[in-house]
């Protein structure tokens, strides 16, 4: 799934290592995401995407081309939330029926429209995915 995060940083001529302390984690860590054994959080994707210029659609295989979009340094639960709300509500979308489309729960739904809690990074691209809509316009970037 996140194929480009090794195709970028070997385009860069840089290791796992050199990345992971961009990232602030660990090797091992960012070898995870890399691998696809793990799935990166949102925000160190956001992190990623800074580092390295990049959309977040481009990231995840959303577009083919990377756009260059504005650094959003930390992603606002409440824009999340907000964004996720509005688009529900243009198009007549009940929490029941979002939950039951990206495989999660009515109460996660409404913890990430009140900006309880952060979607995670799987259940933000199965909504990016199946309603075509970017993650980058998700979190606030476009």
């Amino acid at each position: 799934m996140f194929e480009k995060l090794k195709e970028i940083r070997e385009y860069e001529g840089l290791t796992q290592k050199e990345v992971a302390k961009k990232l602030n984690v660990s090797r091992a860590t960012y070898a995870g995401w890399e691998c696809g054994k793990d799935i990166i959080p949102l925000r160190k994707l956001n992190d990623f995407a800074n580092s390295f210029n990049v959309s977040l659609d481009y990231l995840v295989g959303n577009t083919p081309d990377s756009e260059l979009l504005p650094h959003l340094k930390n992603i606002d639960e409440q824009i999340v939330a907000n964004n996720l709300r509005k688009f529900r509500n243009d198009n007549n979308i009940s929490q029941k029926k979002l939950a039951e489309t990206i495989n999660t729960s009515q109460a996660n739904i409404h913890k990430y429209e009140t900006g309880k809690s952060l979607i995670t990074t799987a259940y933000a691209l199965e909504f990016s995915k199946h309603y075509k809509y970017s993650l980058d316009k998700l979190i606030g970037k476009k």
